[in-house]
């Protein structure tokens, strides 16, 4: 999450009943937000730490605190399950450290005191921690972004070399190795685990995000399943654009450096995966399959399932292919969806963990149900992923269609857009498009762009766009964009867009789509 992001600015109900009746509430015993606890990491993340780390836990028996228990420099028992390299450690908690679903196949435990995230994962019962606890930047868990760039929230100023990170909620902590606070857990039961947490902001001193997010973990077999939630609270109403979330991020030690996936055209056919640990640096990935892994010399790891996802970031940091959960090299890989992140917005996704070979990986993820094959976005309640370039909608919450301005916001950029997440479409199987929409326009049309594989982003060639007729009275109609023998509608599809016709829009004007699917509404 930390060390790589320069990489990104430029490569940029489910388990309902898990909700606890009750919840344990308990106080966190963090330092309160404005004072100190310590210098912070001896070095920036990434700055080239010497450590060698220490000698692990014993293997397959995660350390659980009690109040007042030895390790470290200062007596708490932070440092006997935290990286005992990084300083300061907080005050003991007045409960265990970690809460451990445990079965035959996985030993998974969140970390009470690093935000409810999870900080131990085995393979078996009796295995060696995968999760990297360098600082409080790895770890596997939630960490989402917005605006504005730079981002000062009190009075502080972010960190002079995560200033262009913007409004960055991290579950586990900051980059001062201040852990966010738990607000409130429960075991369910044998098998599942609630956490709920406020986040800190990564860049900025023990500054509480203005969110809360919510977790709920299914242990089964040899899959943990994790149900995310997040309501934002933000004072700030603006509407900033969409960013490359991580939902989640995955920081796995240094001998898990085998980074595996299927990219290919033939998803779901048992087709040959790709290895791409030779790609040290992080890329964006289009997984057609969903999932991506990370390995060790064997074969085995964690894979990460994340339905109807097609955009993930890969790659590892550092030079070594050993060492421990406290020592810096690392292994990543993560979901990163581009999301507008309202002020108000309720944004909830969820993903599976899937221990074991490419084999096991496969066999759970073709379990379950696959990916639309053709568009079918219905904006009843949510934006179903589509986002805006220099272009924004009426907010949070959606209620049956979006209202998006038809016209750029900065003028100073040539054009504007609403785009869809990335997806896997054959174009032999579209022919035609349905747009349902109203436009408040002068304009008598309204262009349709796609991206295919290799296209670095959208452009405005012949063979990528249809400019199709539109009436600008506001009224609710179903436009048909026929496809049908389109020079350049061929292959396959990763994206698409709608936008005006150059030179036709206006400064009122504005769109209210209501869906765009393969079938007429």
């Amino acid at each position: 999450m930390r060390l790589f992001y320069p990489y990104l600015l430029l490569l940029l109900a489910g388990l309902a009943s898990c909700k606890p009746s009750v919840e344990t509430f308990y106080p966190i015993g963090t330092t309160p937000p404005g004072s100190t606890t310590g210098g912070g990491s001896v070095t920036q993340p990434g700055g080239g730490s010497t450590s060698t780390g220490t000698t692990p836990p014993q293997t397959g028996q995660p350390p659980i605190n009690v109040p007042g228990g030895g390790g470290g420099n200062s007596g708490s028992g932070w440092t006997s399950v935290f990286n005992p390299n990084l300083p300061a450690p907080p005050a003991a908690p007045g409960v265990p450290r970690l809460v451990i679903l445990s079965n035959a196949k996985v030993r998974v435990g969140v970390d009470l005191v690093a935000g409810g995230a999870i900080t131990f994962l085995t393979d078996g019962p009796r295995g060696t921690n995968m999760i990297n606890n360098f600082d409080l930047g790895r770890q596997l868990q939630t960490s989402l972004y917005s605006g504005p760039i730079p981002y000062v929230q009190n009075g502080k100023q972010p960190a002079f070399v995560w200033r262009n990170l913007g409004w960055n909620p991290v579950q586990t902590g900051d980059m001062h190795n201040n852990p966010a606070q738990v607000i409130g857990y429960q075991q369910l039961d044998s098998n599942r685990i609630y956490v709920k947490t406020i986040p800190l902001v990564w860049p900025l001193f023990n500054e509480p995000a203005e969110c809360v997010m919510e977790h709920w973990l299914t242990l089964r077999d040899n899959v943990v399943h994790v149900r995310s939630r997040t309501q934002v609270n933000r004072r700030d109403t603006t509407q900033y654009e969409a960013r490359a979330q991580e939902v989640p991020c995955a920081y796995l030690n240094a001998p898990l450096n085998q980074i595996v996936t299927y990219t290919g055209a033939q998803p779901f056919t048992n087709a040959p995966v790709v290895n791409l640990s030779a790609e040290k640096d992080m890329a964006v990935r289009q997984a057609t399959e969903n999932w991506t892994a990370l390995l060790d010399k064997n074969g085995r790891g964690l894979g990460l399932h994340v339905p109807n996802q097609f955009r993930f970031v890969t790659g590892f940091l550092g030079s070594s292919s050993t060492g421990t959960e406290f020592d810096d090299p690392t292994s990543y890989q993560a979901a990163t969806p581009l999301v507008v992140m309202d002020h108000n917005t309720v944004y909830e996704y969820e993903y599976n963990l899937i221990i074991g070979t490419v084999t096991d990986i496969r066999a759970f993820v073709y379990a379950q149900p696959r990916p639309e094959t053709k568009p079918n976005f219905r904006f009843t309640n949510s934006r179903q992923g589509w986002h805006y370039y220099n272009t924004t909608d009426a907010g949070w919450p959606i209620q049956n269609e979006l209202v998006v301005r038809w016209s750029r916001a900065d003028l100073s950029k040539s054009a504007f857009s609403l785009k869809s997440p990335r997806v896997f479409w054959r174009a032999a199987d579209l022919n035609k498009i349905y747009v349902q929409a109203a436009f408040t326009t002068a304009a008598r049309t309204a262009r349709f762009n796609w991206l295919k594989p290799g296209d670095g982003d959208f452009v405005g060639t012949p063979d990528r766009v249809v400019d199709f007729p539109i009436i600008g009275d506001g009224q609710m109609r179903t436009y048909e964009i026929d496809l049908t023998n389109r020079s350049g509608w061929d292959g396959l599809i990763y994206q698409i867009q709608l936008e005006a016709t150059p030179g036709q829009e206006g400064p009122n004007d504005k769109i209210r789509l209501r869906s765009v699917t393969a079938e007429r509404p």
